[in-house]
């Protein structure tokens, strides 16, 4: 299929490799450990928060590992019973990771075609976009279904004014319709299929474990979320006065309130094993809802309502853990 049959509008912006492409070695990382060590530390400088926010995220590696991730686990948890321990950190290693790898994509801004079709594909192939019922459905789907299904949508909503057309339909004289795209890009493309034996995890359940048990430290997160939220408001509040660098404060701005929702994610991915990390989960269920008041991003806001929602059935979990993190302000589309 040539260029003329695709959507226009594409960035010309160079894809580079991002943060989240795997890494050489064979050690498992944090996703959003990687892509937040450009702050080095939680007193950043404006520089500092500028090359954060302007670094060249490659969202759709992002959003393909992440579906590859969430479709091992799938595969792993029907290779084996359920009560093996090791299989169990397994999958919940897969859980975290893919969690991660989704809060990255809809925390992060749409800054040109490329991640928002990232974001759309994610969203697709995780439920967020439901075809309307036929006349004779009735729905059955209670009001906690309903606001999860409200906060995913808004934590994947892109604007609409960036995107344009999609693939065009094929004409009379088009060929190669076996292949022909049904969306703008499709994020399965390649991927092992989903069911069927394990394609990696099996080989590297020590690892997966491993990493399953490696929790951060849930605490210093929640300062930095802190730190960061501040920072945002403060820079915010300078650039308002007019400046000379008053745009390199507002990116920096930007940056720090990034950095802040990835760190609250990253406490409200990471199971919860004893009752001072769940009051920690709570804290930050305080502070989002405090964000929504000053008017933060609808998408940063959802993300951390819809990672929270699926965190609570990560395998590794225990049952009297899953606590119901009420947020306010939950009505948000």
């Amino acid at each position: 299929m040539t260029k003329k049959h695709q959507g226009g509008g594409r960035s010309l912006a160079p894809r580079t490799s991002g943060p989240v492409d795997e890494p050489n070695d064979t050690a498992l990382h944090d996703p959003i450990a990687l892509v937040t060590r450009v702050i080095a530390g939680d007193d950043p400088s404006v520089d500092e928060l500028v090359a954060f926010r302007r670094q060249p995220i490659d969202l759709k590696a992002a959003a393909r590992h992440a579906k590859a991730l969430q479709n091992e686990e799938f595969r792993l948890r029907r290779s084996k019973e359920l009560g093996d321990d090791q299989y169990e950190f397994a999958c919940a290693g897969l859980q975290i990771m893919a969690l991660s790898l989704v809060a990255l994509v809809t925390t992060w801004p749409a800054d040109d075609l490329d991640q928002a079709e990232a974001k759309l594909a994610l969203a697709e192939r995780t439920g967020a976009l439901h075809h309307r019922h036929e006349k004779d459905y009735v729905s059955s789907m209670g009001a906690p279904h309903a606001r999860r299904l409200r906060w995913k949508r808004a934590a994947f909503a892109v604007p609409e004014l960036m995107l344009p057309l999609g693939p065009t339909a094929p004409q009379g004289d088009s060929r190669g319709l076996a292949a022909w795209p049904l969306e703008r890009w499709d994020l399965v493309a390649g991927l092992p299929l989903r069911g069927g034996p394990p394609a990696f995890a099996h080989t590297q359940i020590g690892n997966w474990v491993g990493f399953a048990r490696a929790a951060p430290d849930l605490e210093h997160l929640l300062a930095r979320a802190r730190k960061m939220f501040e920072t945002c408001d403060r820079l915010l509040t300078l650039a308002q006065r007019g400046p000379e660098n008053a745009s390199e404060l507002m990116v920096a701005a930007e940056g720090a309130r990034i950095a802040g929702y990835l760190a609250a994610a990253q406490i409200m991915i990471w199971p919860v094993h004893n009752r001072s990390a769940l009051a920690l989960k709570k804290e930050i269920v305080t502070l989002v809802n405090l964000r929504g008041e000053i008017g933060d991003p609808f998408h940063m806001q959802a993300a951390i309502r819809h990672v929270t929602a699926d965190a609570a059935w990560i395998k590794s979990l225990p049952v009297d853990a899953r606590d119901d993190l009420v947020f306010g302000w939950s009505e948000i589309v």
